[in-house]
């Protein structure tokens, strides 16, 4: 059993979000040291949010390659994915979780079962930093080479594992995020990925995993675009690929966010770089996020 309860609630799948005609704020903090957000922004020195306004904080960790999420918000705190294991990528992760004394979660979110979103997480057991519940697309009936070897860990280790599917909601302080995906058979597991729609207030962060095309045509033909209006956009699968434009169309994101170098993503560069889309790439640091619901504030740091 967890080491406290988690909240994922089964609801009736009925989306009534009204698609906002632009995103939120976003404001970003003066940098010099690279060109990210590479388009005309907002600056500002400091936060704008009230001194007691309750916020979220999303961090992209600058692990060059690969999905590594953090989302902290009233107390609690998830972790998305994480990369691979290998010294480059893990010595960000253990830097970062030191600087800010974590050594447990109360989730860990997994995407899909392919190494540069699984065996981060699998390390992090290993070492002890456990999450209280993993979130993942699978059960104990799934059977795929890296999650086999995963939910074995997990079993060992007295660690829950909970199968989300499309409409579970779960709530992460007074965040939510809201479960997206195909399950269909014959699909790639690429665009079998669990996605996630983040939302706090406001403000809204789409989670896209490494879904392609086709799924992103599904989520558009099942749910409709105005499901899917975002202030950031995680682009999918590390932004190798253009994002299929009606499904762009549909996000309008303000901002998106690159697990990737930029010289490795040039078709999806040029896709934002036609938008003018402010992005940000993690080969050059670990992303910061943060939003009150109402605005949010955007900075990059250097990864030593």
């Amino acid at each position: 059993m967890p080491k406290k309860a988690f909240s994922l609630i089964f609801c009736l799948f009925v989306l009534t979000t009204a698609a906002r005609a632009d995103s939120l704020p976003i404001y970003h903090q003066p940098n010099d040291k690279n060109q990210a957000p590479y388009e005309t922004v907002e600056y500002l020195d400091e936060m704008p949010f009230a001194a007691d306004a309750e916020l979220m904080q999303v961090d992209v960790l600058g692990i060059r390659q690969g999905d590594c999420i953090v989302i902290t918000c009233g107390g609690q705190r998830m972790l998305v994915d994480g990369g691979e294991n290998q010294a480059v990528r893990t010595r960000v992760v253990d830097a970062y979780l030191k600087e800010n004394g974590i050594d447990h979660f109360d989730y860990f979110f997994l995407t899909h079962a392919h190494d540069d979103h699984l065996e981060m997480q699998q390390r992090l057991i290993k070492k002890g930093v456990t999450p209280d519940v993993v979130l993942s697309p699978y059960d104990e009936n799934d059977s795929y080479t890296l999650w086999n070897d995963y939910k074995r860990q997990l079993n060992k280790a007295g660690i829950p594992f909970q199968k989300v599917v499309t409409g579970d909601v779960v709530e992460l302080g007074g965040a939510t995020l809201t479960f997206y995906r195909w399950n269909d058979k014959g699909l790639t597991m690429n665009n079998h990925s669990a996605t996630a729609m983040l939302q706090f207030g406001d403000a809204r962060m789409f989670l896209a995993a490494d879904i392609g095309g086709e799924t992103q045509h599904w989520l558009l033909k099942t749910f409709g675009a105005e499901a899917f209006k975002c202030d950031v956009y995680k682009t999918a699968h590390h932004n190798r690929t253009a994002t299929v434009t009606e499904f762009l169309d549909a996000l309008d994101p303000g901002l998106a966010v690159n697990t990737n170098t930029r010289s490795s993503t040039q078709v999806g560069d040029k896709q934002q770089d036609r938008r003018d889309i402010p992005r940000y790439y993690i080969s050059t640091g670990t992303i910061h996020l943060v939003t009150d619901g109402t605005q949010w504030y955007v900075w990059q740091e250097a990864v030593e």
